[in-house]
């Protein structure tokens, strides 16, 4: 079993530095447990709302998600700079859930990567408002949208006929520092809708560069002093942990 009190994550030109007050332990072998039969989406949010604490559990538990989600997008980005067109797709008939639209978004990848082989993309599902354009309630709530950031630019008459079933949306994003900041405020609070429930919440090729995590001390160390100097953090904040204590957390880039 192997322990670590620093973490730095790498992805492309930024680097984050976590510093724990509890050691992590990784690689622990766990007592084998019998196969626990799958609950259904319905069930685990009936076990939630019975629970007397259910209100705040629900928070902590979109808001702990929320933000994971939006860092793995901020760091998957800014590892491929390449990265640089925005697409949104949309549907021209309703489709209430991603059980029935992934299939069709699968389709169209395969159609774009045979024009497009080097192909690299990250898209994220949402869904659009539950009610319609004077405030009643759609039926089966909002439809099912795509925002993508691509690596490639083509003409949106090109695009809406390999995506064949709606709408598309091109926006060639220019002059943003922060492109991760940028697409992840396209993910909101509604990542904790039940609609999502056994579904990916981001949807990227297997082609794209990885964020690089670094846990041995001496390694740390060395980019520290070679790659950061003295160059001060752009970012830096403590903060406590019900499981880890205190965490010092700083972000380098530009």
């Amino acid at each position: 079993m192997a322990t670590y009190w620093n973490k730095l994550i790498i992805s492309g030109k930024k680097a984050e530095l976590y510093q724990y007050e509890t050691p992590i332990h990784v690689g622990q072998k766990k007592k084998t447990k019998k196969k626990a039969q799958r609950r259904t989406k319905e069930q685990v949010m009936a076990e939630v709302k019975q629970n007397e604490d259910s209100a705040f559990q629900i928070e902590v538990m979109r808001d702990f998600s929320l933000r994971r989600t939006r860092a793995r997008i901020v760091r998957l980005i800014d590892s491929n700079p390449d990265l640089k067109v925005f697409i949104t797709l949309t549907f021209n008939y309703d489709v209430p859930g991603l059980k029935e639209a992934n299939p069709v978004f699968k389709k169209f990848i395969k159609r774009l990567k045979r024009k497009r082989p080097d192909l690299k993309y990250i898209a994220v599902p949402e869904f659009q408002k539950d009610e319609d354009y004077y405030g009643r309630p759609k039926p089966n709530g909002g439809s099912v949208h795509y925002h993508l950031l691509v690596n490639f630019e083509m003409a949106s008459s090109e695009l809406e006929a390999l995506w064949q079933v709606g709408f598309v949306k091109i926006n060639r994003v220019k002059h943003i520092n922060h492109m991760g900041l940028y697409i992840s405020k396209y993910v909101g609070k509604n990542l904790f809708d039940v609609r999502y429930f056994g579904m990916r919440k981001i949807l990227s090729s297997k082609n794209l560069e990885q964020p690089i995590i670094i846990t041995v001390l001496k390694e740390i160390k060395e980019f520290m002093t070679n790659a950061i100097g003295n160059i001060p953090p752009l970012f830096e904040k403590s903060y406590r942990s019900d499981w880890l204590g205190m965490i010092r957390y700083r972000l380098y880039g530009t």
